[in-house]
């Protein structure tokens, strides 16, 4: 759920594009759920032409690298394309990797709805708009916290569409509040995170909010000035998420059973509990994934532990569709 931002950005805007100068790997701790700043060493500068494709309601900025099968990822919650900047080049050289930022984070600059429709359903077919667009065919799909949620609905939604699907701790918290104990589990985020979050919007207090998740978190209001300005951007995201009457839809038994794809699930040895259920809740729906424990890392595994993560999701792409 944070960022950790070390770079400058310049833009130049066109109709259809825009070019940012940054890192390459950019130095960018951020996930759904979790807070953790981890250091990175300095990283070579490259330029990455920023696209956008455009929707009847909404446009996505992404970037695209290499060729071949197409592999997408998915953000999670406060975050945006650039928390996927670590993985384009490894990928690149077999793949096409393509990252994009979910509606409301940057640089999107979408009208929002009206907030009790916003919810992983939207995202999903937000990213089925994506696909289509690009003519994209049959994808390698990764997606991280909600943006897993979301990734999930779809591939269930569009089996047609999946040639596999790669899921880090997807926050599945209706399935999780049918196991034993799972449901105060539940409660204790909703308690401590998600209500505090959508009270402190309400009063326009918007370090408020951060201060919240940082708690809930870590155990500590204070963030790293570099943390809240990654962070800022993103805000709005949760702004309509908190007050959603869906929050975190989950897909339906039927379409859990028509979906064959090869299925990747993550999880760090070091996340919440909270989140463990969530994997062990998939892995139960779907008993033939398999699934890959990210040592020394938390929900944040991408961002902690970019290179295990990289290298467990190439591992899988290889066995599964003989890539490289």
């Amino acid at each position: 759920m944070t960022g950790y931002l070390k770079a400058g950005w310049s833009w130049s805007r066109n109709e259809n594009s825009m070019r940012s100068t940054l890192p390459f790997r950019l130095l960018l701790t951020a996930c759904a759920f979790g807070l953790a700043l981890p250091q990175a060493p300095a990283q070579p500068q490259s330029e990455i032409p920023l696209h956008s494709v455009r929707g009847p309601d909404v446009t996505l900025h992404y970037v695209s690298v290499g060729r071949g099968q197409p592999v997408v990822m998915v953000h999670g919650g406060l975050e945006d394309y650039r928390a996927w900047m670590d993985q384009l080049a490894p990928l690149a050289s077999h793949y096409r990797a393509i990252a994009y930022s979910r509606r409301y984070n940057f640089p999107n600059r979408n009208e929002t709805r009206a907030a009790p429709s916003y919810s992983a359903q939207v995202d999903a077919d937000d990213l089925a708009m994506l696909i289509e667009k690009l003519h994209l065919g049959p994808v390698h799909l990764v997606g991280h916290s909600y943006g897993g949620l979301g990734a999930l609905l779809f591939a269930t939604e569009h089996p047609e569409l999946v040639r596999s699907l790669t899921l880090s701790e997807p926050p599945v918290f209706p399935w999780v509040k049918k196991q034993s104990g799972g449901a105060a589990l539940v409660q204790d985020f909703f308690r401590r995170c998600w209500v505090p979050i959508r009270r402190a919007f309400a009063r326009r207090k918007r370090e408020e909010v951060l201060a919240i998740a940082s708690t809930y978190f870590t155990g500590n209001p204070v963030m790293p000035p570099a943390a809240r300005d990654a962070l800022k951007p993103n805000l709005k995201e949760w702004e309509v998420l908190t007050v959603s009457d869906i929050p975190f839809p989950v897909p339906s038994m039927k379409l859990i059973k028509e979906f064959h794809a090869p299925l990747l699930l993550l999880t760090g040895d070091h996340t919440l509990p909270v989140l463990e259920r969530c994997v062990a809740a998939l892995t139960e729906r779907f008993p033939e994934s398999e699934r890959v424990v990210i040592p020394n890392a938390s929900h944040d595994m991408w961002s902690e532990t970019p290179q295990k993560c990289g290298v467990a999701l190439r591992k899988f792409l290889r066995e599964k569709r003989g890539a490289f």
